[in-house]
C-alpha cells in the first residue's frame, strides 16, 4: 500500500476513534511454550477510564480466550513456574493488588490487600512464593489487621491541610499532590495466600526483585548512597528471601542499573543501564553482567552504539517493564534495542561475540518473553499501520507466526495513510543526513498542493519511528501532509547523535527541522504558505523555539511545553538535575544559557498564531511554563489561545482520561483548520 492510499476504508478517522482501538501489550509465553498470556486495553468513554483484561492464545494457532473480565485494569500477567496459574495485578478491589487465576479457568483469587498498591512482582523458582514491591510498611500492615479485628477508640482529629516539605523531590509527575515519606520495599508471601513478610526496609526505595535460581536470595535495585536525595544512582543489592541485612553486589559505581536477572546457574546477574546517572536517557543503556557474589561489571553491548530499551514515542503504546532475558543454557542474553526508528530484539553472547538481531524489521517490539526451554519467543510488535499484535517465533527468530489481529476489523473500516521514509540533509553547516517520514493525505491527488504539519517529538531523547500514531493519522485523514523526523538529540542513532543538543537546545536541532521542511516542500505537493508545527514536552519547547526564530509557519500548537528554563529548574519534578545536565550548569553558576536557550526570551518575535494545550497537574513541565508564554503573548497583542485540562498530568496524550484525549485532538484539528 502506498502513502495516501486507504486500507479498504469506508470513512476518515475521527478523534473518537482512539476509543475504538484495542491496545495489546505484555506478551508472556507459558513455560511449556504452548500458550501466550497478554493484555488487551481500551478506552472506556462511558466510565471515562481504561479497561484492561487478560487473554490467552495458543502458540500453534487458535482462538484467543478472555481470562478476566472484571471491568477494571488487569495487567502484568506472569505464569507460575509450573504453568498452571497466572498471577497478575488488578485494581478491581480499589487499588493495584496481587491476584492469581488458574489456567484451567475459574474465579480469580486476591492474594494481597495492602494499604498501599503493589507495583511489581516475581514468582519464586519453585512457585511457592511471590516477591512483590509496595510502599506498605510492616507496622502499617499490623495496624490495618488490628483495625479489622478489634474495635478501637477513634484518635483525636489532629489532621491539617498544611504541607511541610523537607526533601528536594517533593513531587512526581503522574502522582497527585505531594510525595509522602513512604518508600518502596520488597515483600514476599505464599503464592496460595497467607501473611506477607517484609524483606527490605529503611529510608530507601527498592525495586525490580529477581529470584536466584536456588530461591534463597532476591536481587534488587536500590539507591542507598548517602546523597540519594539528589542523585539518580541505582545499584544492585541482594538479600535473603526471608529478610535480613542486604549485601552489596554492584555498588560504588555512580551508575544507573536496573531490571536485574540471574543467570540460569546463579553465578551472574545481568542488568540494564549505564555509568552516568545524571545524564538519564542521553547516555546509551547497555547490558551488563556482574558476578552474583559482587565485583566489577562487564559491559556486554558496548561494541554496538545503540541504546538498550524502547525509546519510541507513540500515543497508542502501553508501557511495560521488559528487561533482559537469559536463554536457559546461560550462553546468551536477549534484550530490546532502539535503532533508526524501530525497536528490535537482539541477542548478545555472554562469552564472546557481538550482539545480533533476532526480531527485526520496520516495526517496534514493545515486549517479549522466552519459554522455559528457550526454544520459543512471544512478543508484541506494531508498526505505522497497526498499534500491535501478539507473535511467536523460534529462539533465533525463525518461523514467525502472528497470533492475533485484534484491530483488523476496525482498520478495514477507516482510511489510513502509509508513511514514506525519507532521508534529508540538515541545514546545519555539516549537512548531516537524517531520517524522517511523510504521511500524505488520505485520498492524495498528484498535482495538488496541501497544507503540512511538522510533528516534533519530546524527550528530547526519544524517537519517532515505525509505530502507529493516532494523531498523525488523524491529521492525514483531514487533508494534511504530516512530517515527522528524528533530529539530532534523538535516540536510535548512536550516543554522540543523542548528546548533540546538550547545552544547545533549539540552536542545534532547528536546522535539522528546517532541512526536513524544505526537503518535503521541494517534492512539489506542499503549499509553503500553509505550514503548521506542533509537539509536546521538549516537542513543545521546539515549536515555541521555531516560531521565535522564523515566521514561515502560519499556525502552531504547543503541548505541555517548556518555555522558560530558568523557572523550569525549580518547578519541574526533574528540573534540578535534568535541566542542569542538559543546559550544562546550575542557574547561579551560569545564567546566560538559561536565558539564551529559553523560547520565552524571543517571545517578542513570535507572530505565528499559537494554541497552548497544557495539563493542570503536569509536574514534569509545570503549567506555569504555559502561563508565562500565554500572558506574554497576550501582552504583545498576539493571537494566542490557552486550553487547560484539569486533573491531568504530563502524559495526557498517552494516559489521560478518554474524554480529555478526544477533546485534545479536537482542539488541535480545530486550530489547524482555522489557520491552514
Amino acid at each position: 500500500m502506498t502513502s495516501g492510499e486507504t486500507a479498504g476504508a469506508a470513512r476518515p478517522l475521527t478523534p473518537e476513534d482512539i476509543e475504538r482501538i484495542i491496545l495489546v501489550s505484555d506478551a508472556q509465553i507459558a513455560p511449556d511454550g504452548r500458550h501466550v498470556a497478554y493484555v488487551q486495553t481500551r478506552l472506556d468513554r462511558e466510565k471515562n477510564d481504561y479497561q484492561s483484561s487478560l487473554y490467552i492464545v495458543p502458540t500453534d494457532g487458535g482462538a484467543r480466550v478472555r481470562y478476566t473480565a472484571a471491568g477494571a485494569r488487569d495487567t502484568f500477567p506472569r505464569w507460575s513456574p509450573s504453568g498452571d496459574r497466572l498471577a497478575f495485578l488488578s485494581n478491581r478491589s480499589g487499588s493495584s493488588q496481587l491476584w492469581t487465576i488458574p489456567l484451567a479457568g475459574g474465579e480469580a483469587t486476591q492474594l494481597t490487600d495492602l494499604p498501599e498498591p503493589v507495583t511489581f512482582f516475581a514468582w519464586s523458582p519453585d512457585g511457592a512464593t511471590i516477591a512483590f514491591v509496595s510502599k506498605t510498611e510492616a507496622e502499617q500492615l499490623r495496624r490495618q489487621e488490628e483495625s479489622t479485628c478489634v474495635e478501637t477508640e477513634a484518635a483525636p482529629d489532629e489532621e491539617t491541610d498544611v504541607v511541610r516539605l523537607t526533601r528536594i523531590r517533593f513531587r512526581a509527575d503522574g502522582t497527585p499532590g505531594f510525595l509522602d515519606d513512604k518508600h518502596s520495599h520488597v515483600w514476599c508471601m505464599p503464592s496460595t495466600g497467607g501473611t506477607p513478610w517484609q524483606v527490605t526496609s529503611g529510608d530507601f526505595d527498592d525495586g525490580w526483585p529477581a529470584w536466584s535460581p536456588s530461591g534463597r536470595e532476591l536481587a534488587f535495585a536500590s539507591n542507598r548512597t548517602p546523597d540519594r536525595e539528589y542523585n539518580n544512582v541505582h545499584e544492585l543489592w541482594a538479600v535473603n528471601a526471608r529478610g535480613g541485612e542486604a549485601r552489596p553486589v554492584l555498588v560504588g559505581q555512580q551508575a544507573m542499573f536496573g531490571e536485574p536477572v540471574w543467570s540460569p546457574d546463579g553465578t551472574a546477574i545481568a542488568v540494564v543501564g549505564h555509568r552516568d546517572p545524571v545524564s538519564g536517557s542521553a547516555t546509551n543503556a547497555n547490558i551488563w553482567t556482574v558476578a552474583a557474589s559482587g565485583g566489577e561489571p562487564e559491559n556486554r553491548t558496548a561494541v554496538l552504539d545503540r541504546s538498550a530499551g524502547n525509546a519510541v514515542a507513540t500515543d497508542t503504546g502501553v508501557e511495560v517493564s521488559c528487561g533482559p532475558a537469559w536463554l536457559p543454557d546461560g550462553s546468551t542474553i536477549l534484550y530490546q534495542l532502539s535503532d533508526w526508528g524501530s525497536v528490535h530484539v537482539y541477542a548478545v553472547p555472554v562469552v564472546s561475540g557481538e550482539p545480533r538481531p533476532v526480531i527485526a524489521g520496520d516495526r517496534c517490539v514493545s515486549s517479549f518473553s522466552v519459554s522455559a526451554d528457550g526454544s520459543r519467543l512471544a512478543f508484541v510488535a506494531g508498526d505505522a499501520l497497526n498499534p500491535g499484535d501478539v507473535y511467536v517465533c523460534d529462539a533465533d527468530g525463525a518461523n514467525e507466526r502472528r497470533l492475533t489481529a485484534v484491530n483488523q476489523e476496525f482498520f478495514a473500516s477507516v482510511a489510513v495513510s502509509a508513511p514514506e521514509e525519507i532521508r534529508f540533509r540538515s541545514q546545519a553547516p555539516d549537512e548531516a543526513e537524517l531520517q524522517g517520514w511523510i504521511m500524505k493525505p488520505v485520498g492524495f491527488m498528484p498535482g495538488r498542493r496541501y497544507p503540512m504539519v511538522l510533528e516534533i517529538h519530546g524527550g528530547p531523547h526519544s524517537m519517532y519511528g515505525n509505530a502507529y500514531f493516532h494523531e498523525f493519522q488523524l491529521l492525514a485523514a483531514q487533508g494534511y501532509v504530516v512530517l515527522y523526523t528524528n533530529p539530532r538529540g534523538s535516540q536510535g542513532y548512536g550516543e554522540a547523535f543523542t548528546k548533540y543538543t546538550l547545552g544547545a537546545w533549539g540552536e542545534k536541532d532547528f536546522p535539522d527541522f528546517m532541512g526536513a521542511v524544505d526537503h518535503v516542500i521541494g517534492l512539489g505537493y506542499v503549499d509553503p504558505n500553509r505550514l503548521g508545527v506542533t509537539g509536546g514536552s521538549y516537542g513543545g519547547f521546539r515549536p515555541d523555539w521555531v516560531i521565535g526564530h522564523t515566521d514561515r509557519f502560519k499556525a502552531a500548537v504547543t503541548q505541555r511545553c517548556l518555555s522558560n528554563l530558568w523557572s523550569f529548574f525549580g518547578t519541574s519534578d526533574i528540573g534540578f538535575w535534568f535541566g542542569a545536565y542538559e543546559i550544562g550548569a546550575m542557574p547561579w553558576e551560569d545564567r546566560e544559557p538559561y536565558l539564551r536557550l529559553s523560547p520565552i526570551t524571543y517571545v517578542d518575535r513570535m507572530t505565528t498564531p499559537l494554541l497552548i494545550l497544557h495539563s493542570e497537574q503536569d509536574y514534569r513541565c509545570p503549567i506555569e511554563q504555559a502561563e508565562q508564554l500565554f500572558v506574554s503573548l497576550k501582552a504583545l497583542r498576539r493571537e494566542v489561545e490557552f486550553v487547560r485540562f484539569p486533573d491531568e498530568s504530563h502524559g495526557l496524550s498517552r494516559t489521560g482520561k478518554p474524554k480529555h484525549r478526544v477533546e485534545r485532538l479536537q482542539h488541535i484539528l480545530g486550530w489547524f483548520e482555522r489557520h491552514l
